[in-house]
């Protein structure tokens, strides 16, 4: 009996469709990091180097007023950091590591199940927001330039 469950299981989990969620696989959850360049005008370019353990995405020189992006299938150990550099300033923090409120670290304004994390790269530092109901983004200062 116990056998034959667990070959009605396993077939289930075979004849499934293998995405879901809007592309994630089985128990994932899609998420996106949205980086915004907000820097002011004629001043040094904004360079990234964002990363998580399997997904390397190199160097990027997002122009001024652009939305650099990408979204990804998390688990609830999906790690993504990314180094900043302006001019002679920069800092390095991780962007995502907690599928519940993007960032973990004990200062999470973020609502539970936020599926975008935006971070506005300004002149006196990093902003982290979210978009509440309405559509609108609330931001509050996450990281100063160094």
């Amino acid at each position: 009996m116990v056998h034959s469950f667990v070959k009605i299981i396993f077939l289930l989990f075979i004849i499934m469709p293998y995405h879901i969620q809007g592309g994630c696989e089985l128990f994932k959850y899609e998420r996106q990091v949205h980086i915004l360049n907000n820097l002011p005008n004629n001043t040094p370019e904004l360079q990234l180097h964002c990363a998580s353990k399997n997904d390397d995405m190199g160097h990027a020189y997002p122009p001024l007023r652009t939305d650099y992006k990408w979204k990804f299938c998390a688990w609830s150990r999906t790690l993504y950091f990314c180094h900043f550099w302006w001019g002679f300033k920069g800092t390095v923090f991780d962007v995502f590591n907690d599928i519940k409120h993007c960032i973990h670290d004990g200062s999470n304004f973020i609502p539970k199940g936020t599926e975008r994390c935006i971070y506005n790269v300004k002149d006196d530092g990093i902003y982290l927001g979210y978009e509440d109901n309405s559509g609108q983004t609330i931001y509050k200062k996450y990281r100063d330039w160094s």
